[in-house]
């Protein structure tokens, strides 16, 4: 939805501080975006197990469907919306289904789409929540709260459906008390369309304080054990990948981190092994600006940079160089480039690219040489040609009655006498 062109003239301070942040900035409720409520996709009812705690308290979801990223996202621009506006006393938030499938990611408002926005805002308005949920003080309330309170549309016979949702008394109080996280709109959308469950993770790390870097666990307990009281979900628990293979759910979150840090350059992730049976922890850095753009020479490390620096003077390789040098240590591996680099001459990057065509070329005529012989070999066997079936069977049969009568001291041709 579009930002208003003059800042808030009224409201709270947070009102003020998004609409600077520029039309890109979505502002989500913090303790939302640390919920174990949202999965990749909906499904018929399937409620948070009340062992998932959240400040200490068991997050419960007491009514309504399984949420989506796509309701989260949905949401989030209902919230900013509400905030822009002021936070009004009345709680409402006026929206156009063509603006709100736009923003989701939809071409056009045919009967499908309006299906689907209006199936999501369903979801939104029927969840009911027992949680604890934490103030900007630092204050923790155990809450019973939706999301949504009521959703309106109408739908004109020409032009576009437009309508309003009220939020709930506890979600608008939340935000109008400071409780949001500022989410780079763009940055969540690009992430989303590669990955849901990389975008819900990049949700999850926004509202979370990793300037000094933290470690998750990705498991609640070592298998077998008793989970300990938590003041946050473990990854898995907010992810909602708890699979029977903890191995499994463990790559699956390293690649949801592997599209994070793709995207965002903010970040520094890793999932690493940890004490403890069948653990695993997420290792979590956020920078407060993104790093400089890396250097060619950035991805050459240890032997081959000491090599290359030997070779060339001491002099690093050229962007272009740099490439080049990373591919042929894929290929060839790193002693086959140190190797080369160390047999010395006038231009050892220039030697190095005529070792690895004369070794592509050696390699091209062995292959062929093993496929000409492959070809040979069975040309070969078709020409012999192989003995009948009957052939064979009868061979064996003899073969095995022999043994047989040798082995009760009867030699062949022998003829057995009478008592």
């Amino acid at each position: 939805m579009k930002q208003p062109a003059e800042r808030p003239q009224s409201g709270p301070p947070v009102c003020t501080k998004l609409w600077e942040l520029g039309a890109d900035t979505l502002g989500h409720e913090t303790n939302l975006a640390r919920a174990p409520l949202w999965g990749v996709r909906q499904r018929p009812v399937q409620l948070v197990l009340p062992s998932v705690m959240v400040y200490g308290v068991p997050f419960v979801q007491k009514t309504g469907p399984r949420l989506t990223v796509g309701d989260q996202r949905l949401l989030a621009e209902l919230t900013t919306a509400y905030i822009l506006r002021g936070c009004p006393g009345d709680r409402r938030v006026w929206f156009s289904l063509t603006e709100m499938a736009g923003i989701l990611g939809y071409v056009s408002v045919g009967g499908s789409t309006r299906k689907q926005l209006v199936d999501s805002l369903t979801r939104l308005r029927s969840v009911t929540l027992h949680s604890a949920a934490r103030f900007p003080g630092g204050s923790d309330k155990v809450l019973i709260w939706g999301l949504v309170d009521s959703v309106r549309i109408r739908q004109p016979r020409t032009g576009p459906g437009r309508g309003w949702a009220m939020l709930s008394e506890e979600a608008a109080h939340l935000l109008r008390q400071g409780s949001v996280t500022y989410l780079h709109g763009p940055t969540w959308d690009a992430i989303a369309a590669q990955d849901e469950i990389a975008a819900r993770l990049w949700s999850f790390l926004e509202a979370e304080r990793l300037a000094g870097g933290f470690r998750y666990q990705l498991f609640a307990a070592p298998v077998g054990g008793i989970a300990e009281e938590r003041n946050m979900p473990a990854i898995t628990e907010l992810l909602r990948v708890n699979w029977a293979v903890r191995g499994n759910a463990a790559a699956r979150v390293e690649r949801a981190g592997v599209v994070i840090t793709r995207t965002d350059s903010r970040y520094q992730l890793a999932v690493v092994k940890s004490k403890g049976k069948g653990m695993w922890r997420l290792e979590a850095r956020r920078l407060s600006t993104p790093p400089r753009e890396s250097r060619p020479s950035d991805s050459l490390r240890g032997d081959v940079l000491a090599a290359w620096r030997d070779a060339l003077d001491g002099r690093l390789p050229s962007k272009k160089q740099g490439l080049v040098v990373e591919e042929l240590v894929g290929r060839r591996g790193e002693a086959w480039v140190v190797a080369t680099l160390r047999v010395g001459g006038s231009d050892p990057f220039a030697r190095m690219l005529a070792a690895d065509r004369r070794q592509r070329a050696s390699d091209l005529a062995e292959t062929v040489a093993r496929e000409r012989a492959w070809e040979e070999e069975k040309s070969g066997y078709r020409t012999r040609g192989r003995p009948g079936q009957g052939e064979v069977s009868r061979a064996v049969g003899l073969e095995g009655v022999g043994s047989i009568l040798r082995g009760l001291g009867w030699a062949p041709g022998e003829a057995r006498g009478g008592p």
